[in-house]
């Protein structure tokens, strides 16, 4: 096995920013840099009259960018090659790779925990928000760095894994825009508000508690996130230290409806799901609320698959008041909803087209879950050297090509 060496990046990679004036007259499409090594986040274009900034910075195709301001939530990524004309403000430095470091193999780097927690460490300043990444600093980076052959081999295995999840992601999204579409063909009945079909909404209990994530056994309160667009991910939840003030009416339980009454994200207000699978002594937050059903009237796996229809769903987040920060509604606007509410006999069908598509797209999500995994294990290994690619391989991609 070859003895990779350990350079600083500024043996390999070179500080290359290409700032450019600001003119009044001119439109630029701006680009930020998503945290965990995501890539690059479009956004919308400015007129060079909607800026305070005199000059931008030109990204140019595979150019290592992060953002100095998150690069401890591991904003930083490598350009893709195809980058058409973006610029992003001061706060986002630019790095050209010699020729002894291929710019996909750093951008395999970028995805990596190790890197994101060295720049943690390089981040100064005070308080999490004002936290910076120097460009100097970054470049007192070390990392091992392969020969090129190697790092060739490396960026060609893990670019077949990153063609699967590209594929089967995008296999997901059509099946969920067919759930969508499936949802919101619900079948016609009397328009009641929720109200009338529910006998409550309960609220959890407000708790301040760490981040830690709770043991087998432990007490554990949801985190918002536990509640998805009509799924529920029972393992969203915090260790619950102090049970004082709660009491078995905020337990979750097998089958509950829940909706989330408040989001810092506009479009995710709202959210239902049934809770499934749900660990003991799991306790709903105070922004959490459970729906109980009047089941002569409306089943609960109907009506959880309504509020998730687009349809329903913008009538929802319409009536979401707050700063743009967080989002709420309140029992009131839920409980005026108008819904169409048919017979038992048509709201079990509309359940059963709606599960059928609903079970095949959380198939898919746990296949890409098991997927990425599998990628983060490979790359682990091949960056530790824990499984090394044979010169042979070579031969093979010649043969192929």
């Amino acid at each position: 096995m070859s003895e990779w060496e350990r350079v600083r990046l500024d043996e390999v990679v070179a500080l290359d920013v290409d700032a450019v004036p600001v003119t009044a007259t001119a439109s630029y499409n701006i680009v930020g840099v998503l945290n965990r090594g995501r890539g690059l986040l479009l956004r919308d274009p400015i007129a060079g009259d909607e800026t305070s900034y005199k000059t931008l910075n030109r990204i140019r195709p595979n150019q290592i960018v992060y953002s100095r301001l998150k690069a401890f939530e591991g904003a930083i990524t490598v350009a893709p090659n195809n980058l058409g004309e973006v610029y992003a403000s001061q706060e986002f430095p630019t790095f050209t790779c010699g020729e002894r470091m291929l710019p996909e193999y750093f951008r395999l780097l970028t995805t990596t925990k190790r890197l994101w927690e060295q720049l943690q460490a390089l981040s100064t300043g005070m308080g999490g928000r004002r936290e910076r990444v120097k460009p100097a600093d970054f470049l007192t980076i070390e990392v091992a760095l392969p020969s090129l052959p190697e790092q060739r081999r490396i960026v060609d295995v893990m670019a077949s894994v990153d063609t699967q999840i590209y594929g089967l992601d995008a296999e997901r999204q059509k099946a969920a825009s067919l759930l969508a579409v499936v949802r919101d063909a619900h079948p016609e009945g009397a328009e009641r508000e929720l109200r009338s079909v529910i006998s409550g909404i309960q609220g959890g209990k407000s708790v301040q508690t760490s981040d830690e994530k709770p043991r087998t056994g432990d007490p554990a309160v949801l985190k918002l996130s536990a509640i998805q667009l009509g799924a529920f991910v029972g393992t969203e939840a915090k260790r619950l230290a102090d049970l004082t003030g709660y009491t078995n009416a905020h337990q979750v339980t097998e089958g509950d409806l829940l909706i989330t009454r408040a989001s810092g994200s506009f479009d995710r207000v709202g959210y239902a799901a049934i809770a499934r699978n749900v660990a003991p002594q799991t306790y709903l937050p105070d922004l959490i609320w459970r729906i109980q059903t009047k089941p002569e009237v409306c089943q609960t796996p109907f009506l959880a698959h309504l509020l998730c229809s687009p349809s329903v769903r913008s009538t929802i987040t319409a009536s979401a008041r707050g700063t743009a920060s967080m989002r709420k509604i309140n029992k009131a606007l839920l409980g005026s909803l108008r819904l169409p509410i048919p017979s038992l006999e048509e709201q079990a069908k509309y359940v059963q087209h709606c599960d059928a598509v609903a079970f095949a797209v959380a198939d898919l999500d746990l296949e890409l879950a098991n997927l990425r995994a599998f990628r983060s294990a490979l790359l682990a290994s091949l960056l530790n050297q824990e499984i090394e690619i044979p010169e042979a391989y070579d031969a093979l991609l010649a043969e192929v090509s």
